[in-house]
């Protein structure tokens, strides 16, 4: 669990599955699992990160109303994973502050995501960043205290190694323009060790890694079951689920962990207890108390009652 002056996250956060208002996303209000899932995170008081916004609207690969672009969330049934190409279809920051008002209204506890856009320069990046958070300041009140940024979409078109400069100036901004706000930065498997510890310098309060590895990248690991994407090479897509459960945990463990000082939330493929004890024990083999939680989502869509007792039901080893 992460607590903080203003809020705290659950022991499990629940991340992107439940929407861009995170109450809920389409076609899983069609499955009766899913209100199970939904009803035993409002009665928990899990925690919820929407589903990443932008400044404006934005029309990615996946449109709910056009079939044809749903062949851009590609399931692969039997290693529990997927392979998305979302492309961070949104309806702007507005409408997605107005839906996350409504479910914290609820009882919901959900905290917004925001994508920081560089492709057209850091000024506009770090302007529309700033407009963004001054809208769900306005829209939440007192139901905004954390935001998670989020750099690092494998389906976009900026190469997410060379963002790492204006990331690190936007927060340094973004943490000095609204000194109360906790910012949770989204991590990425292709960055180095020092990128997580200068975000920690710049500002980030907690690092959030990871839920996603690219196409192309788990192709060079070794762990991709294709050569060529089913998506095809314009949009090849990145990787989430069991598929990925191993490289995350490395990268976590090895790289991210012994990088930085601040809470940590782990993701990556985690789907039942036995998938967190190894950053547990890598954490208590350093001695490190810091606090930590675990991210949740494509478990989720594969089984969402498994899904929801696993949350409902975790605590963390003892010291």
């Amino acid at each position: 669990m992460i607590k903080t002056k203003r809020g705290s996250l659950s022991h499990i956060v629940i991340s992107t599955i439940l929407g861009h208002g995170g109450f809920g996303m389409f076609p899983y209000f069609f499955f009766p699992t899913f209100w199970y899932f939904l009803f035993t995170i409002w009665r928990n008081n899990i925690s919820i990160f929407a589903k990443s916004a932008t400044r404006h609207r934005h029309c990615g690969n996946f449109i709910w109303w056009n079939p044809w672009t749903w062949r851009f969330v590609h399931v692969i049934k039997n290693k529990e994973s997927l392979l998305n190409a979302y492309g961070l279809t949104n309806p702007g920051v507005v409408i997605c502050a107005i839906m996350i008002r409504i479910a914290c209204m609820l009882g919901f506890k959900v905290i917004p995501s925001y994508f920081i856009d560089f492709s057209r320069g850091y000024i506009t990046g770090l302007r529309e960043a700033e407009q963004a958070i001054c809208i769900y300041k306005k829209i939440l009140g007192k139901y905004f205290w954390a935001i998670e940024l989020n750099p690092s979409c494998p389906n976009h078109k900026e190469p997410i190694l060379t963002n790492q400069g204006n990331i690190l100036a936007a927060l340094r901004a973004l943490k000095q323009k609204f000194p109360w706000l906790h910012f949770i930065i989204k991590g990425s498997i292709v960055y180095p060790g020092e990128f997580y510890s200068q975000a920690e310098q710049a500002g980030a309060d907690t690092t959030h890694v990871i839920n996603t590895i690219s196409f192309d990248v788990a192709v060079g690991m070794g762990i991709s079951p294709y050569e060529k994407s089913p998506l095809g090479e314009k949009t090849k897509g990145g990787f989430s689920g069991k598929i990925i459960t191993d490289a995350a945990c490395k990268y976590s463990t090895g790289t991210v962990i012994p990088a930085t000082t601040g809470s940590l939330i782990f993701g990556g493929g985690i789907s039942e207890w036995r998938d967190t004890l190894p950053y547990q024990q890598k954490l208590r083999s350093r001695g490190d108390r810091r606090n930590f939680s675990f991210s949740i989502c494509t478990a989720a869509k594969f089984n969402f009652i498994e899904a929801a007792r696993f949350a409902k039901n975790f605590h963390p080893i003892e010291y």
